[in-house]
């Protein structure tokens, strides 16, 4: 690309992302389609494939939208689908149901809606997790078929277009399963609501290799947390002390997500 050489990996790929990031230059194999940073890893790799692929040229594809040869078309679909068609997916998601009324709560006490594939009943707590379900799982033919006839599920109200599907939803269901009744009631408990992807949290190519500022949180917290010390105003007053008289403590909040989660649906 440039001419230069270095002594590890890491540093070629460090300065190929931070110095050439709007390169054109791409490294895919040949055999399979797979992208690679730097030629030497796919020339590595391409020495695990059988190299009298290379010589068939009539079943050589070429990509009409970066003109780079493939020897099959198995790789010309997987580098299709995986560069190409991704992209499109990334600004234009593939649609999805509603969530349903059911919600679940994960380790870190989070209330999460929770989503059902409309066309297998397969359950998701993460509505990127279900589009790319949909992209893997389901063929478009699928996916843009308009159904005779939608189930509603009578606990849930989650739809379906199957009774398959719905069947397996159904195996889902748990006694101890919680719900909301209404999507003002969902806004209220839900922590995140939707879970919708967002392109913001992938981290770049290049951000895995420039360093990172390793300044530690303990500090900035321990700074907070004095700043509001210094804030409160402390009252002293005279009370008679009893050995039978516990101290009063207020634990009450205005915050909603400090409420207890079934409090929280109750309300």
């Amino acid at each position: 690309m440039c001419g230069k050489t270095f002594e590890s990996v890491t540093a070629t790929i460090r300065h190929r992302f931070k110095v050439h990031p709007n390169s054109p230059t791409k490294f895919f194999c040949h055999y399979c389609g797979m992208q690679f940073p730097l030629k030497t890893h796919r020339d590595n790799h391409q020495t695990s494939h059988d190299s009298s692929e290379s010589k068939r040229t009539e079943l050589h594809k070429k990509c009409e939208d970066c003109d780079v040869l493939f020897y099959n078309g198995k790789a010309l679909d997987y580098h299709c689908r995986s560069i190409h068609k991704r992209m499109v997916h990334l600004f234009q998601p593939i649609a999805t149901p509603p969530p349903s009324n059911k919600i679940k709560v994960n380790s870190m006490n989070d209330a999460l809606s929770v989503y059902y594939c409309h066309l297998c009943g397969a359950e998701y707590v993460i509505k990127f997790n279900l589009q790319r379900h949909l992209e893997r799982a389901h063929t478009q033919e699928e996916r843009e078929a308009v159904p005779e006839d939608l189930i509603k599920c009578t606990v849930c109200a989650a739809l379906f277009c199957s009774k398959r599907a719905y069947e397996v939803h159904n195996t889902y269901h748990q006694p101890n399963d919680l719900y909301v009744t209404s999507e003002q009631q969902r806004l209220q408990t839900v922590t995140k609501v939707d879970q919708d992807f967002d392109i913001r949290r992938v981290e770049g190519v290049a951000e895995k290799y420039v360093p990172k500022d390793n300044t530690p949180k303990r500090l900035a917290k321990s700074w907070h947390k004095l700043k509001r010390t210094q804030n409160v105003e402390v009252r002293q007053t005279d009370y008679s002390s009893s050995d039978d008289e516990p101290g009063a403590t207020n634990d009450s909040s205005d915050s909603d997500s400090e409420l207890p989660l079934k409090q929280r649906i109750c309300s």
